[in-house]
């Protein structure tokens, strides 16, 4: 959670790991957690806060982000469910190295 000027703003991070053919997907198995934790932000929303999810891609061949539909359904449902919420919804790549794995650019969210 963040707070600043115009508000709290609740913040939700995932790691992606798995990126097939140029698209980093999460889940990479099923997550009720993950679940969980969307419908906490969805709640933070109806409460009046921000809310935001950012996958985090820790590879660099990554040129899009989408949900893993194959691995977990109702992950990606609740996913959408918290967009059609008001959840905003970020991805970002990293470049990685054998010293270190640093933020790199954002990537486009394929719903």
């Amino acid at each position: 959670m963040l707070d600043g000027s115009n508000g709290r703003c609740y913040i939700e991070t995932k790691s992606v790991t798995l990126v097939v053919d140029g698209v980093g997907l999460f889940p990479d198995a099923p997550t009720e957690r993950g679940a969980k934790h969307m419908r906490s932000l969805d709640q933070a929303v109806a409460e009046g806060h921000r809310a935001a999810v950012v996958f985090v891609v820790q590879r660099s061949d990554a040129v899009a982000f989408a949900p893993h539909e194959t691995a977990d359904p109702n992950f990606c449902s609740a996913l959408r469910h918290s967009l059609s919420c008001g959840v905003e919804v970020f991805a970002y790549n990293c470049r990685v190295s054998e010293q270190s794995i640093e933020l790199d650019s954002p990537l486009p969210v394929r719903l």
